[in-house]
């Protein structure tokens, strides 16, 4: 409601202004004539063109003018002649208004009103008709402007559905990636070590549970992302049969940023599958957050082989894609490490969630 009054305010107001200015043009033009009467004579005529031009606008509100296409020409005709008609008309009540405030109350006749009504036209009738041809001409340029607004809208809204559709569907092509390794580790346990194998079976069952329970948000605390983690290592521990350390260093002032949900599982994944898994005395993963004014950094690393140039599978691919997705490019994702000296996957994320607001 607001809006729109606000938009009939500036209709009024700019037909009172041209009132004001064709006032001062008239006092230049009759310096001996009251400065006063001539601004109420102006305002009352582009009082009178206000009202004609809503007629223009109620026209176009039903008959728009689409585009520049010929098929368009029965709407530029409707518009052209219906402009001419109501300049003409406006022009004369305007004429009259001139009259009746000359004549200071005076009666009038028709012998008066047609001695002067042709001079008058040609005074002021092309310049009256542009005045109406800027009302219909602001009319649509600001329905095209609303229309292009509205497209905007809509473009960003399904930007944003397309965006969580595919960032939806990197999470789920992680799920069964890691479900079929931890079957895989299964199977090697059950006839080695029938009891581990047992073990792992009950923490799976476990960590399918947190991951069905979990919510469908893009964006979650960095304790919860941890407790998954931790589950997620719980399982790996038993496979690992004791050559697995892990530390986790995340202070409780980091603890309540927002992350991108399950993202760290394939960077640990990776770092047990390529790094430490083929150690026969396995090794340390360690797990760092914190954070400075603007950014919050997660470090995975690990004490293995070292990560090999073009080593990244489909894990750090589908993090790298979500990372894209949810910052427009505002992160960073680096991977440090060299033969026999462990890998380092460092992340640094804008402090925030994906829309960018503060934490």
């Amino acid at each position: 409601m607001e809006p729109a009054l606000g938009r009939w305010r500036w209709y009024w107001g700019i037909w009172g202004l041209m009132g004001l200015y064709m006032a001062t043009w008239d006092m230049v033009m009759y310096p001996a004539e009251s400065f006063l009467r001539l601004l109420g004579m102006n305002l009352l005529q582009n009082a009178v063109w206000a009202l004609a031009g809503l007629f223009l606008i109620r026209l176009a509100d039903r008959h728009p003018i689409e585009s520049f296409a010929w098929g368009q020409w029965r709407a530029w005709v409707l518009h052209l002649l219906a402009s001419v008609l109501v300049a003409i008309l406006g022009l004369f009540l305007a004429y009259l208004i001139s009259l009746v405030m000359e004549g200071r109350g005076k009666p009038l006749d028709m012998a008066m009103i047609r001695k002067g009504l042709p001079r008058f036209y040609r005074a002021y009738f092309h310049t009256n008709l542009l005045f109406m041809w800027a009302v219909v001409a602001a009319f649509h340029g600001l329905r095209i402007y609303r229309k292009y607004q509205a497209r905007e809208v809509e473009a960003a809204r399904l930007e944003a559905r397309f965006a969580e559709a595919r960032n939806q569907a990197l999470r789920m092509q992680l799920q069964p990636h890691f479900l079929f390794n931890t079957l895989n580790s299964i199977s090697a346990l059950v006839h080695t070590d029938p009891d581990g194998a047992d073990d792992m079976i009950s923490r799976l069952g476990d960590f399918l549970r947190m991951t069905l329970e979990a919510t469908p948000d893009q964006m979650v605390p960095l304790w919860k992302e941890l407790a998954f983690i931790q589950a997620y290592l719980s399982i790996e521990q038993v496979r690992f049969q004791g050559r697995l350390r892990v530390e986790v260093d995340a202070p409780a002032t980091v603890q309540d940023l927002r992350v991108p949900s399950f993202i760290l599982q394939p960077l640990v994944e990776n770092a047990l599958k390529h790094g430490l898994s083929d150690r026969s005395r396995g090794g340390t993963l360690r797990l760092r957050a914190a954070r400075d004014s603007e950014h919050l950094a997660l470090e995975v690393q690990d004490d293995g082989k070292g990560f090999q140039p073009g080593g990244e599978g489909v894990g750090l691919g589908n993090v790298r894609a979500r990372l894209g997705l949810i910052y427009k490019g505002l992160y960073r994702l680096d991977i440090l490490g060299a033969p026999g000296r462990g890998t380092l996957v460092a992340l640094r994320l804008p402090l925030g969630d994906a829309s960018g607001a503060a934490p």
